[in-house]
């Protein structure tokens, strides 16, 4: 063990060693452009010919974030804005623009495996990534906005914001138009000082560039500055957000349900930066969530939650798992109010009710600077059936440079029972190298109803490091291994895991993805043995790839073997994909899941799900108008989230007012 200890502190050493070496020779030059006021709104086409454009501030000098040299494939930005809207101006040069890739069509759809470029706006200068506002679009011109604190995704609600893209001989233009209204800022009367960056994608390559460069772990207090902004008055908005649904279903007995159901969501904004949010009589039920796997799991498996109203705010109420929406199975209504209350302070409140359960969370958090921050919470769950559940918890965090320390802390209490969990880590975070201790525990009394905490009552400490490297010419474009360790014993003093990963991804210029690793250990009684590999063809190609895979050796006390894969097709406006999973273990057990998806247009869409697995088939079919301005609607054949296809048909109509 100490042979390993000394192995890694050298290998630390010296890749620290290059990495201070790299950083003197680096670019990490803050810049600033300067607000420029203008009467002459562009027109957003994609063609920067407006005369608004000719004296603005110019954005130039990109540089590769991995590299730290200047991009090969350089691109100009201009800024400018009225009292309505901020006006943005990209040229984005490429010496092959036959080459130039962009396959997402649809708004709001996360951009990636294609070229693409990014405007962020931080309106508070804060440096934090809750108050981080950013607007990318590809060179067909589709677009994807996140606001800072999470927003949803209807686009009346996440606002109506413009961009137009085309692709010229000397590479792609962009212009976007973001109105105020769709920003959280200060409220002043003054010129203030905002952070903005711009960043770029180059598919061919890799090669991704900023204007200022954070470097490849995106520090952001080295964003550049937009000095002297005047933003204007901001106005506060009340949206209504209501539902009709009406359908049919097959009860007991052969004999067919007519059911009816309305509800409704409401935004209103209580100051210009606090936000409140409600909902009443949710429909949870069409909403198509995410399908939890079949390979083994010790403890619990963590399944995401797609449901909207969770989403909003996301930055404020997720944290260390303390809190997992999905426990909140049931509700009637629901109440939420997130944003800020002084430039440096954020809080985040969320309650549901329901008539058997009732949960109430609170989080607050304070910057102290640019990269260190503190916070609290407070969870309670209350179930007439069990005594009532309340979660503390305590976190901050420090970076100085390369390095970081975090640490949070918990308590619950139920009843009488009383119990606390916690961690530390330490941080290394280099252009190469990025390497880390932790230290956490668990007490056995340790109950959080609204978190995730798949096994308590243990404590221990961790390692993880990670070398990553990319290369812009030659055969290879990225290359990574990865080294986890754990050591933990139970309250008692027993052994529970003793467990290690190694894994190596390698990425090739020619699109081609080989992943291996391996697992082994021990978890409590078991010794355990598991070898993996992939491979993947077309890999940054979300709409046209294939992958395939298998693990096979012990886990559990038996011989385990399984073998997935995955395969996605888009022609002529269908979109294909097959996820298929066979697992021979205690039992045979295998899934497959089918997505058809026919785009009529970006915004109308007819779908289907095929789920097939030992528990049932289930398939359910939906056509869709949905994610842009106006009326959406939905007509569903089956139910999305059962376990065998149900006899139902359901028709859905949604309106923002």
């Amino acid at each position: 063990m100490s042979r390993v200890v000394l192995l890694i502190t050298l290998l630390f050493t010296l890749i620290t060693d290059l990495q201070m070496s790299v950083a003197e020779n680096g670019q990490t030059v803050q810049k600033e452009l300067r607000a420029v006021k203008t009467d002459q709104t562009p027109v957003i086409d994609g063609v920067l010919n407006d005369v608004c454009w000719q004296d603005a501030p110019q954005a130039s000098g990109f540089t590769d974030q991995r590299t730290e040299k200047p991009a090969k494939n350089q691109s100009m930005g201009r800024l400018v804005y009225t009292d309505k809207a901020i006006y943005v101006g990209l040229h984005l040069y490429d010496d092959m623009p036959d080459k130039i890739v962009a396959r997402q069509t649809k708004d709001q759809t996360r951009i990636r495996g294609e070229d693409w470029v990014s405007f962020s706006l931080d309106p508070f200068h804060t440096h934090q990534f809750s108050d981080r506002n950013f607007f990318i679009v590809n060179p067909i011109g589709t677009k994807y906005a996140h606001l800072a604190t999470g927003r949803a995704e209807k686009s009346e609600w996440i606002g109506l914001w413009k961009a137009a893209a085309q692709i010229v001989e000397d590479g792609w233009i962009v212009e976007m138009e973001i109105p105020w209204q769709m920003l959280d800022y200060p409220d002043t009367t003054k010129p203030v000082r905002m952070g903005i960056n711009i960043d770029r994608e180059q598919q061919r390559t890799g090669e991704r560039s900023w204007w200022c460069n954070l470097g490849v772990n995106e520090f952001r207090e080295n964003d550049g500055h937009w000095i002297d902004v005047l933003p204007p008055p901001r106005k506060r908005e009340l949206k209504f957000l209501p539902y009709l649904i009406g359908g049919i279903r097959e009860a007991e007995a052969d004999e067919r349900e007519y059911t009816a159901r309305a509800g409704a969501d409401i935004r209103y904004e209580v100051t210009p930066q606090l936000r409140l949010i409600g909902t009443a009589n949710p429909d949870f039920d069409n909403v198509e969530q995410a399908v939890e796997g079949i390979d083994f799991s010790y403890g619990e498996r963590y399944v995401p939650d797609r449901r909207p109203f969770f989403s909003e705010g996301g930055n404020l109420y997720q944290f260390r798992n303390f809190f997992h929406s999905r426990r909140v199975e049931d509700m009637d209504a629901g109440l939420k109010a997130f944003g800020k209350i002084g430039k440096n302070t954020s809080v985040g409140t969320l309650s549901t009710y329901h008539g058997n359960n009732q949960n109430v969370i609170f989080r607050a958090s304070q910057s102290l600077t640019a990269t260190s921050n503190i916070s609290a919470a407070f969870l309670s769950h209350h179930h007439r059936d069990t005594k009532a559940n309340n979660v503390g918890y305590l976190s901050g965090n420090i970076r100085h440079g390369k390095f970081s320390v975090s640490s949070h802390f918990g308590q619950t209490w139920e009843g009488e029972s009383e119990g606390r969990a916690g961690a530390a880590t330490f941080l290394y975070e280099g252009s190469l190298l990025q390497a880390a201790v932790s230290g956490l525990f668990f007490d056995p009394d340790f109950v959080n109803r609204l978190g995730y905490h798949p096994f308590t009552g243990y404590h221990g400490a961790s390692m993880r490091v990670r070398i990553d490297n990319e290369w812009r010419d030659g055969i290879f474009r990225r290359a990574n291994i990865f080294f986890y360790g754990h050591a933990s014993n139970t309250a008692e003093g027993e052994l529970f895991r003793r467990t290690f990963t190694i894994a190596t991804y390698l990425l090739t210029h020619s699109d081609i993805a080989l992943g291996a690793d391996w697992r082994g250990g021990r978890f409590e009684e078991f010794t355990d043995s598991l070898f993996s590999v992939n491979l993947g063809l077309r890999a940054s190609d979300r709409f046209n790839n294939v992958n395939v895979g298998y693990t096979g050796g012990e886990q559990a006390g038996e011989r385990i073997h399984r073998v997935s894969g995955n395969l996605n097709l888009r022609t002529h406006g269908f979109t294909v994909g097959l996820t298929s999973q066979i697992q021979w273990h205690f039992e045979r057990r295998y899934q497959q899941i089918l997505t058809l998806t026919y785009d009529f247009s970006p915004a109308l869409s007819l779908g289907s799900r095929l789920i097939w697995q030992a528990e049932g088939i289930n398939i359910y079919f939906a056509l869709r108008r949905s994610g842009y301005a106006g009326t959406d609607f939905f007509i569903i054949l089956g139910d999305p989230n059962a376990s065998e296809f149900k006899q139902r048909l359901v028709a859905k109509v949604i309106r923002a007012f």
